[in-house]
């Protein structure tokens, strides 16, 4: 079977890569060459369909068979079948509209690199894909088809008339010209040496001259064991492997190729190290850095360093005085509470009491005067109300017997033998007033509000007994985030050893307890249970035998991260042996006393303390998959998860979120506009999906999947459909938008000659949504688009959206307003504010004049500049913002310009629900299904002057603008309310999964 030599459709161009070149082809085979009499094109293209392609030949310089061959598994497994002559007949046939086909081309970076590469602009050209452009045209553009090779760098290298040559040519075109002539060993990129590389590695210079291997590069891109083998000094394959488990597993999997390919991909950006001299947290500190990545000038800290930093000076890793270990870190901590002595001296520490206390403290003494009193300061420097203070110094021989010269406004109340930590704090509960008691221990510092937050969190629901926080040790590592009990009496601190920013330490969660360290108690509880149980006594496990007791009587323990605690560990106490001894005594007497609950609680192992870290009766756990952190910010559809996530949370479940492409947000952006009781994901992406999965296999009742590529992205780790009988997750598509809609209203606006097949489009875009239990949709039109498709499982659920009018008048407001996330240029809302700007503005201001005006709030995306607008007379650009009320309460019309869209328009709703009116375009009329001059106003899309006449008559018609804002505004109140909203959530839950409780309300959270 002869290989196709040009792509399949009929309709495009050969493309270069296509075409067989026998000059090239008897240079590079000699054996072939010596098989014929002469140089005959005609005869080495009929040995390489006879022989050659059966042999791994490649067919001309673009297209390498070998490489072809090892980078696709699929490839050789057809080819083993014998389902195709070579690699390039299979990538002729089709396979390069998805495949690469050289060791130095990338189509996937390329298409992404450059979005004004849109399939249907190729097809417009008459090429088959990326690749076929950048022969033709990007190469000599300076365009960039692979990391690992920078034209302008490349071209740096060479002398200045081969530089004009390759220029001229190309300098991808030039590059593999000299490689074939001979070794050529130019650096073409930062992220690869090829000096350091063949002197680091013989034996490829050796294979070089033996013509195995072009060149060094060559070597690093298609070796055949590519993690043995690094590519510069500044990375090591062995320790980022090593150090980073999930990224050795994903190799192992053959999901990457190496380490470094995930370093570049993933790891930089992520700020892991990448070899023992290069510290990236570290390293991205330094201004010059931060300044470079804010700037943008810079896409990751690695590249600062590689291109600027190392010939700066710039250091790496921290200087060995800022390495630290946690013994190194308690002295620090002892040090500091000793030098602030003479300040207590001077000022003693004030609690004096001028009402009645909402919290009682009780801080139970042995010694170690310093830090009790640096402890104390941190009590009061941390809570300003009123604080009933009762402390407890047992025993002490030191300067803690005169607390009380330090201290005023305490009840101080002293036993001269140290009678230990329970048997204390069983006497000063006798002396609590408050409704909240705090146990504190006497060696920590608090965190900023860690005491507010702890007492609203108790003082939030009268079903929770007890607060506890997340634990870290001094030397910047968590002793625990909550607690765990195992069915052996043995409790572990959740984890242990972690970094406090891990998303796993970063959500409230009921727990089995919360040790003493921070333990904030409800004072009636505390009664009922009458204290602490004396056979603990001097201490250890009386912390997790009260917890229980608190379970018992119907009260929750609860962990909440927001309550920060560094803790300096076993500061209190004689030694750590004397400690552990102690912990052995009191397990024994723990185990006895509940045996009958530890009978139920689950055995220690690392997969049991999944479900074991939450407390409490089993809710349902929702896997939440998302393109990134579903931030407000972001709008384009991110709202709608917002919501959805946010109300799932209100009605109890539990709820991961996992951004597939990971998220570029700063933490406390994240965790700010998400509930605090959902777990964030914020440092994984879909690299680390398959190992997730694995660890949580049997944890989740549902995956919820946002948006359709993302299922078709995760179809491989998702095994067969779901049924009643077997434990996987049942396995919710929530559309969002159905985009083949969105491509067909472009089509549709652009008036191409072809006509869109829209029934084929959304049949491709839901060829994967046989593994679903249900689709989730936005509106009716798109519910009945797949209920036409034989999609029957179909639910709606649209945006909650409630009225939250603002009263300004309308004699008091001016100007339009226009809002919306554009992510790249071929964004709807990009499309629309063109056509708004270029077409329709120009025809408001011929009768509005001085008073046109237009405010853009606009979120965009890093590819994506809105400067043409800048300078406009008639424009304020106004960014991303957080609390948009306030610009919605001065604008008199909002204009919502889409020309081309699929989904529901969260933005027009949301300016309907701040009361201001919309003139909008009638796609997006027929989305909403609202009624024009009920609800809105709506304007023909494909007539400038029909919208522009429009908002000036809804500019200028205040009857009309009234009309329009109660019309709207008692619309969202009918189908958008939280109610309904939290209502459609659980129904489409209930329906998907029946046997699992999906009780529970909504409430004031939202």
């Amino acid at each position: 079977m002869p290989p196709a030599t040009q792509p399949a459709d009929p309709t495009l161009k050969p493309a270069a890569w296509a075409a067989f070149d026998p000059a090239w082809y008897l240079q590079s085979y000699p054996s072939v060459r010596e098989c014929l009499s002469h140089d005959d094109p005609d005869a080495a293209r009929h040995v390489y369909l006879e022989t050659g392609q059966m042999l791994g030949h490649s067919p001309n310089r673009y297209f390498d068979e070998a490489w072809h061959r090892r980078a696709y598994p699929d490839v050789a497994a057809a080819l083993g079948r014998n389902a195709a002559a070579s690699g390039f007949d299979l990538y002729c046939r089709g396979g390069f509209r998805f495949y690469s086909p050289h060791w130095l081309f990338d189509e996937r970076l390329y298409r992404q690199r450059y979005p004004d590469l849109a399939e249907e602009v190729l097809a417009a050209a008459g090429m088959a894909n990326g690749y076929d452009h950048y022969l033709r045209h990007g190469a000599r553009e300076m365009r960039i088809g692979h990391l690992f090779f920078e034209p302008a760098l490349y071209l740096a290298q060479l002398d200045e008339d081969e530089a004009r040559e390759a220029a001229a040519a190309g300098p991808f075109h030039h590059y593999l010209s000299r490689i074939a002539a001979g070794p050529h060993e130019a650096r073409t990129t930062l992220y690869f040496d090829p000096e350091w590389y063949l002197a680091k590695y013989p034996s490829v210079s050796q294979a070089i001259a033996r013509g195995l291997w072009h060149c060094a590069l060559h070597h690093y891109l298609a070796n055949e064991t590519p993690s043995e083998f690094d590519p510069l000094p500044e990375f090591s394959e062995t320790y980022y492997q090593a150090r980073y488990p999930d990224v050795a597993a994903a190799v192992g999997r053959a999901e990457m190729r190496n380490g470094y390919r995930h370093f570049l991909a993933f790891g930089a950006t992520e700020r892991r190290s990448p070899s023992a001299t290069i510290d990236l947290r570290y390293y991205a500190g330094h201004d010059a850095v931060q300044t470079a990545l804010r700037d943008g000038a810079m896409p990751d800290p690695f590249t600062h360093y590689i291109a600027v930093g190392r010939a700066a000076g710039l250091a790496a890793i921290p200087p060995p005085e800022e390495r630290v270990s946690e013994g190194q870190a308690k002295t620090l901590f002892r040090r500091k509470a000793t030098t602030l002595l003479p300040l207590f001296g001077r000022h003693p520490i004030d609690f004096t009491c001028n009402g009645q206390p909402a919290l009682t403290v009780i801080m139970v003494a042995h010694n170690r005067f310093a830090i009790t009193l640096q402890t104390l300061a941190s009590l009061r420097s941390n809570y300003s109300g009123d604080i009933e203070l009762v402390l407890v110094d047992s025993g002490s021989t030191d300067e803690v017997r005169y607390l009380d010269r330090y201290v005023h406004g305490a009840t101080v109340v002293r036993f001269a033998p140290n009678i230990g930590f329970l048997r204390s704090c069983n006497v000063a509960f006798e002396y609590a007033s408050a409704p909240a008691v705090l146990l504190l221990n006497n060696d920590l510092e608090l965190a900023p509000g860690a005491v507010a937050v702890a007492l609203d969190r108790l003082m939030s629901d009268r079903a929770i007994g007890a607060v506890g926080g997340k634990v870290v040790r001094t030397h910047g590592l968590l002793q625990e985030a909550g607690n765990i009990v195992w069915a052996d009496g043995t409790t572990s601190g959740y984890m242990r050893d972690a970094s406090p920013s891990a998303p796993e330490a970063n959500f409230v969660r009921d727990v089995d307890f919360c040790s003493a360290v921070f333990l904030m108690l409800r004072r009636s509880a505390v009664q009922t249970l009458g204290g602490f149980d004396e056979a603990f006594a001097p201490a250890y496990y009386e912390d997790a035998d009260f917890c229980l007791r608190l379970a018992a009587v119907g009260l929750r323990v609860v962990y909440d991260p927001s309550v920060v605690i560094h803790h300096l560990e076993y500061g209190s106490a004689r030694d750590a042996l004397e400690s552990e001894a102690a912990i052995g005594r009191n397990r024994e007497i723990f185990r006895r006393k509940h045996h009958a609950l530890l009978e139920r609680r689950p055995q220690r192992t690392d997969k049991a303390e999944l479900a074991a870290r939450t407390a409490g009766a089993p809710k349902l756990r929702i896997l939440f998959i998302e393109d990134t952190v579903p931030l407000h910010r972001l709008g384009s559809g991110f709202v709608r998860s917002n919501q959805i996530a946010r109300v799932m949370a209100a009605l109890g479940y539990q709820v991961t979120v996992f951004p597939i492409n990971g998220s570029d947000c700063d933490l406390a952006a994240v965790v700010g506009d998400m509930p605090d009781t959902v777990e964030i994901m914020h440092d994984r992406s879909i690299l680390d999906l398959p190992a997730f999965l694995a660890s949580r296999q049997d944890y989740y009742d549902v995956l919820w999947i946002a948006r359709t590529h993302n299922l078709d992205r995760m179809r491989d780790n998702l095994g067969r459909p779901a049924s009643a009988t077997d434990s996987m997750p049942r396995i919710i598509l929530d559309t969002e938008a159905i985009a083949a809609q969105r491509t067909a209203s472009r089509s549709c606006l652009l008036e191409q000659g072809q006509p869109f097949d829209l029934y084929a489009a959304v049949r491709k875009e839901f060829a994967n949504a046989d593994v679903c239990e249900r689709v989730v949709v936005v509106n009716a039109q798109d519910a009945c688009t797949l209920r036409d498709l034989g999609i029957s499982r179909v639910s709606i659920i649209g945006h909650m959206c409630e009225p939250k009018p603002t009263h300004r008048p309308f004699e008091a407001r001016s100007g339009m307003l226009f809002v919306g996330a554009i992510h790249d240029v071929d964004s709807p809302n990009y499309d629309s504010l063109c056509w708004f700007v270029d077409d329709v503005l120009p025809l408001i201001e011929n009768s509005l004049g001085w008073e046109t005006r237009l405010t853009v709030v606009a979120y965009t995306g890093r590819q994506v500049s809105l400067e043409r607008f800048r300078h406009h007379p008639r424009i304020t650009l106004m960014g991303t913002l957080e609390n948009t009320e306030h610009v919605y309460d001065r604008h008199r019309v909002f204009v919502a310009p889409t020309r081309y869209a699929a989904g529901m328009p969260y933005k027009v709703q949301e300016a309907a629900s701040f009361g201001v009116p919309v003139v909008a375009t009638d796609l997006l009329c027929h989305q909403m299904a609202w009624e024009d001059g009920r609800d809105l106003l709506v304007a023909d899309r494909s007539n400038p002057q029909h919208f522009a006449d429009l908002v000036v008559r809804l500019y200028r018609d205040a009857e009309l603008w009234q009309r329009l804002r109660d019309g709207a505004l008692e619309r969202l109140r009918l189908e958008n309310s939280l109610e309904q909203y939290a209502t459609d959530i659980q129904a489409v839950l209930r329906d998907c999964a029946p046997a699992l409780r999906t009780t529970g309300t909504a409430h004031a959270e939202q």
